[in-house]
């Protein structure tokens, strides 16, 4: 489904931009650094960890009893970086809520839906994680967690309308909102795409499908994501990123 060459993907981007990057990084690291001042937080759990080049894991290390890291797929490069820390944990899984289960299914007609919206059945659910914790953080990972199981389909010729696709990726994000809502937690995540053609002028669309939440703690800023043309050819891709805490 491609959620390992996409995270491979990334690596590769960052080495093209990593210039470009480095505010966006630096921007990410340091909310998450100042997360939780003066609340009790021994346990923290870390959705869409990906290279940790935006999370500072020894920080974290140092500052809570267990931090456990959550996603797909943990690179060997990863593992190898935190073997240092022996209360840092690496945990895999499916963080769409079963999307991933249920899309694949959908591209091999095992799922019966109705025919005028294929994921009405589609319900999410949590992941058991191995800790229990005190609060949520989310990397970068909201947006991504309904555009490439889109994609998949797609690949897959699997027939989507837009309302259906517009409510499939609304309950993946609002599931994700609620779960990581119900304790402290801080959130950093995409809003929009703008791309930029020279001598053609930009245009902007919405990365959201679900309201976030409100935060006692906001910031925004924009991410020049791919100035280099690769991700939409010979055009600059800029993110308007947006940070929360509660």
């Amino acid at each position: 489904m491609r959620f390992i060459s996409d995270q491979a993907g990334i690596m590769d981007r960052y080495l093209r931009e990593q210039e470009n990057w480095s505010m966006h990084l630096l921007n990410t690291r340091q909310f998450i650094l100042d997360a939780f001042t003066g609340r009790n937080i021994e346990t923290v759990a870390v959705f869409g960890t990906g290279w940790l080049l935006d999370l500072p894991i020894e920080a974290l290390a140092g500052k809570f009893k267990t931090v456990l890291l959550v996603d797909v797929h943990h690179p060997p490069q990863v593992r190898k970086k935190v073997e240092p820390y022996p209360n840092v944990q690496l945990f895999e899984s499916d963080l769409t809520g079963g999307g991933m289960n249920f899309c694949w299914k959908l591209s091999k007609a095992q799922v019966k839906s109705p025919e005028n919206d294929p994921f009405e059945e589609f319900m999410p659910v949590h992941p058991e994680l191995p800790v229990i914790a005190d609060a949520f953080i989310s990397l970068n990972i909201l947006n991504q967690l309904d555009i490439l199981l889109v994609d998949f389909l797609k690949r897959k010729n699997f027939r989507l309308n837009e309302s259906g696709i517009r409510n499939f990726r609304g309950k993946i994000q609002q599931f994700h909102l609620d779960w990581i809502t119900e304790k402290p937690g801080c959130l950093v995540t995409d809003i929009a795409e703008i791309v930029a053609e020279p001598g053609r002028g930009s245009s902007e669309k919405s990365l959201l499908h679900a309201d976030l939440p409100t935060g006692k703690r906001n910031m925004e800023w924009i991410w020049d994501f791919d100035l280099s043309g690769f991700y939409h050819p010979d055009k600059e891709t800029r993110l308007t990123v947006r940070a929360i805490e509660w």
